[in-house]
């Protein structure tokens, strides 16, 4: 008998010593247990080496500024949500096949079998840990992470002495509205060389505002000491000065800015929202904030998908031990479906691909190959 009380708990029944199958209430939550901690430990693993390979890039910037130890740690404990979001999917596949493989090559999967547990009945029974594992990352993914994100990128530029310098300019469009910027600095309080192009409902240009600075009032908004003004007429441009001008609402705050000049920001599913459909401001296409906006519902659908590719190692035979390429091709699977997802995305943020399609083609090709798989592995 196993030495172990969750062992003990279907071994026994499925040997038939106490002439009674496992409970399944019992099973379901030893595997619940199981693969929650595996998958953590492989979570654990995965981030523990990003951050040390983010932190052998960053430690020079870091000891640069003067931060010392404890700006290494800062640095550390922000990137920590985001991390844990992006390795979640590789972290359930091989949390799975940790699982999967101990029960299979100790003979538990066979007892089971021989107690009545078919594949799909096994199927179900982890579909609760996915369900809690979803559920850690869709409130990370939208409660945590963009604080965070925004936390790091403000300390970032706070303690970069020349951050009006090294910034780069970008754009984005404010109420209709395209802005310029050159830079920003304290956190995104200052912007420095800001150009506003003022367009009609059309979208045809109508005037243009320059300002060389602009601080922040968290009551009245973007105010700049100087403004060079460009008016369109029928027939003429008239150049006009003016001083204390508010050239951005209250609205686009520090937080805003930082936002807009990131590549990809990490966004909640209420911000990306406001900005498909309640014309907050935005810096990219609106295809790839549509394809940021499905992320939280894809994400059960994927680790659903990591998890049926890596049942068929529940058929690897006894006597076979680990000798079987099984868990080395359910790995590879997994892996290509992570590059698979990420080429697929890049066409549904570029929008050659519709965004319903670019999200939802990979978790169903998973769950073809694995469904295909398993049936070939039945039929042997």
């Amino acid at each position: 008998m196993a030495s172990s009380q969750g062992h003990s708990a279907f071994r026994v029944g499925a040997h038939g010593m106490t002439g009674l199958p496992p409970s399944g209430a019992v099973l379901r939550a030893y595997l619940t247990r199981s693969f929650l901690s595996r998958t953590l430990l492989c979570a654990a693993i995965l981030i523990s080496m990003l951050e040390i390979l983010g932190l052998l890039e960053m430690t020079t910037p870091i000891l640069e500024r003067h931060l010392g130890g404890m700006g290494l740690i800062h640095y550390a404990l922000l990137r920590l949500p985001v991390l844990a979001v992006q390795t979640l999917p590789l972290s359930t596949l091989i949390g799975a096949l940790f699982l999967l493989m101990q029960m299979t090559l100790n003979s538990e999967t066979a007892s089971l079998r021989a107690a009545g547990l078919s594949t799909r009945r096994l199927l179900i029974l982890l579909l609760p840990s996915i369900a809690i594992i979803s559920l850690a990352g869709i409130i990370t993914q939208e409660f945590i992470a963009p604080h965070t994100e925004i936390a790091l990128a403000k300390w970032w530029n706070k303690t970069d002495p020349e951050a009006r310098s090294d910034s780069h300019g970008f754009w984005f469009h404010a109420r209709g509205n395209v802005v310029h910027i050159d830079g920003f600095s304290d956190g995104g309080r200052r912007i420095s060389n800001i150009t506003l192009y003022h367009r009609i409902p059309g979208g045809d240009l109508v005037a243009s505002d320059t300002a060389p600075e602009m601080t922040y009032d968290p009551t009245t908004g973007w105010h700049a000491a100087s403004v060079r003004s460009l008016l369109l007429r029928s027939n003429r441009v008239d150049i006009e000065h003016r001083t204390d001008i508010v050239l951005l609402p209250a609205s686009v705050t520090p937080e805003t800015l930082i936002q807009l000049s990131q590549n990809y920001p990490v966004l909640s599913f209420w911000s990306l929202w406001a900005i498909l459909h309640g014309h907050a401001p935005s810096s990219l296409p609106k295809a790839t904030y549509r394809m940021a906006l499905y992320a939280p519902f894809t994400l059960p659908i994927s680790l659903c998908a990591m998890l049926f590719l890596a049942l068929p190692v529940i058929y690897i035979p006894p006597r076979t031990g680990t000798r079987s390429l099984l868990p080395i091709a359910a790995l590879a699977a997994g892996f290509g479906f992570i590059v698979l997802q990420g080429l697929i995305q890049a066409l549904g943020n570029a929008g050659t691909l519709p965004a319903s399609i670019a999200v939802m083609a990979p978790p169903v090709l998973a769950f073809l190959l694995g469904g295909a798989w398993i049936v070939k592995m039945e039929e042997k």
